[in-house]
């Protein structure tokens, strides 16, 4: 199986002014290559029981990785509910759910 998806993690940046009020927010995405699996029967089902439904798994290379709750994929964006870490040490895989509420969105 090959990194052949292409997804952008959101990165979620807020900025506080000399006393630490929030002066403005935005977000920046970083383009990385993923390999879309299916989400596993127990994985989806245990996550069901919790009100939440699992669409999609990515295993990413863990150094792209640095703690991102949302991505974006096929201008739609995820929320990334878990992380696994599989046997392989240099591998991550993003347990996703599509995000409510939000429509196509820009990876510019």
């Amino acid at each position: 199986m090959e990194y052949q998806e292409i997804i952008y993690l959101v990165n979620k940046v807020v900025e506080d002014d000399d006393i630490g009020n929030n002066t403005s927010s935005f977000e920046t995405t970083t383009k990385i290559y993923a390999k879309k699996q299916s989400v596993r029967t127990n994985e989806y089902y245990s996550a069901v029981e919790t009100g939440i439904t699992p669409s999609y798994e990515f295993v990413v290379k863990r150094l792209d990785y640095n703690g991102q709750s949302e991505l974006n994929y096929n201008n739609q964006r995820f929320s990334i509910i878990r992380t696994v870490d599989p046997k392989n040490k240099f591998d991550i895989v993003l347990v996703c759910t599509r995000k409510i509420g939000v429509n196509e969105v820009s990876n510019v």
